[in-house]
């Protein structure tokens, strides 16, 4: 009897996690090399940056990320941190519009994130993507 409670628990658990994708898993098991760190998008899959976006979509499992994304497109680079109070952000970089715009969760822990801000790129920003491209780090 246990042994057929146990075997439904894991037949759920991997039924959870294929639904779920693993795009989530990713994205905790890369976050630490992505925070406070500048990463391009190129449009690659193998690219860091590129899979960061794909993961924080996942993550961000709301309407208002994945929708400034569909519309806008991808940005040129980002931004991820965490806030005093360990709340999760991202910037996304639109050099060729000077703009920024920057998504962070409403509490911690908390999978929703919202525009927070958008504004204009600063000096840093743009010599940052300039060094970007360039490929000096």
């Amino acid at each position: 009897m246990k042994l057929k409670i146990i075997f439904k628990s894991a037949l759920l658990f991997f039924f959870l996690f294929i639904i779920s994708g693993c795009n989530a898993f990713k994205y905790g098991a890369t976050e630490d090399k992505a925070l406070n760190a500048y990463y391009l998008i190129t449009g690659s899959e193998s690219n860091f940056g590129d899979k960061r976006i794909e993961y924080n979509t996942s993550y961000h499992n709301c309407l208002c990320f994945t929708d400034f994304l569909h519309k806008r497109g991808n940005p040129a680079f980002i931004y991820e941190y965490k806030n005093q109070l360990k709340c999760k952000g991202i910037k996304l970089f639109y050099p060729s519009s000077d703009s920024v715009f920057v998504f962070e969760e409403a509490k911690k822990g908390k999978r929703y994130s919202f525009i927070k801000e958008s504004r204009k790129m600063d000096e840093y920003e743009k010599l940052t993507y300039q060094r970007l491209i360039s490929g000096k780090n």
